[in-house]
């Protein structure tokens, strides 16, 4: 597979080598695209002739005989598809100069790719929202009380403003309640502190912990605006204070 591709066209290469399931996508997307489950049968059954039965362009009389509508009914969501930009009938020219038609679900596929791919920043900004809110949540439950205003805003300066990670942030309370130090202004300076030592996970935030606690450091918090020379808050030893 060609790297350079976009998304959307390596999502419709794979559809078409058989490395992502078609009729899976289909039951999935199918609501999204203004298909009804009479549509879906109807390609299925086409689907099915082509790929297992070797027949490209089932007839109406042939699929009329799977499926529990009329032939009516079959020919007028034929159109319904074609006109929907999910079916075409393309023209193939044998080597003997022989004419023949097939149904083509490259609409389909393309329309496929382009509704999943539409489906996952939704998907995504969901599954963020879903584990603030649990962040949110489990600050509340340590503290044993609801946040004050001041004290959201704050979490969520730590995750759009400083951009430190949901995992980081629920560390830095665990720090924060080993201590007996239970404020958002203390675990701000733990944060800080990480962030200057280039503590990106939890894991390595468990270590840097264990190697401070053991040479029982003192650190010099700053905030944004403030300096080593002139800092807006005082030393502390946060993994030793009592």
């Amino acid at each position: 597979m060609d790297h350079k591709w976009s998304p959307h066209a390596a999502l419709v290469d794979m559809l078409h080598q058989g490395s992502i399931s078609v009729p899976v996508m289909l039951f999935t997307e199918y609501r999204r695209l203004g298909l009804t489950e009479g549509d879906v049968m109807l390609l299925l059954h086409i689907l099915v002739f082509q790929e297992k039965e070797g027949t490209p362009f089932p007839t109406v009389s042939q699929l009329e005989e799977r499926m529990s509508v009329s032939a009516e009914q079959i020919v007028q969501r034929l159109q319904k598809l074609v006109r929907g930009g999910f079916l075409s009938i393309e023209e193939t020219v044998s080597h003997d100069g022989l004419r023949s038609e097939r149904y083509s679900l490259a609409p389909l596929l393309q329309q496929l790719a382009a509704s999943y791919l539409d489906r996952e920043p939704e998907e995504a900004d969901e599954a963020a929202d879903e584990a603030y809110d649990n962040l949110f949540q489990l600050f509340e439950r340590e503290f044993g009380r609801l946040l004050s205003p001041m004290e959201y805003e704050m979490l969520t300066q730590w995750l759009h403003e400083d951009g430190y990670p949901e995992p980081l942030i629920a560390a830095a309370l665990r720090e924060a309640v080993f201590c007996e130090k239970l404020s958002c202004r203390y675990i701000d300076r733990i944060l800080l502190e990480w962030q200057r030592n280039q503590i990106k996970t939890p894991e390595e935030a468990v270590e840097f912990s264990r190697k401070f606690r053991n040479k029982g450091l003192l650190y010099q918090s700053t905030d944004k605006k403030g300096s080593e020379d002139n800092p807006p808050f005082p030393f502390y030893n946060w993994v030793n204070q009592g």
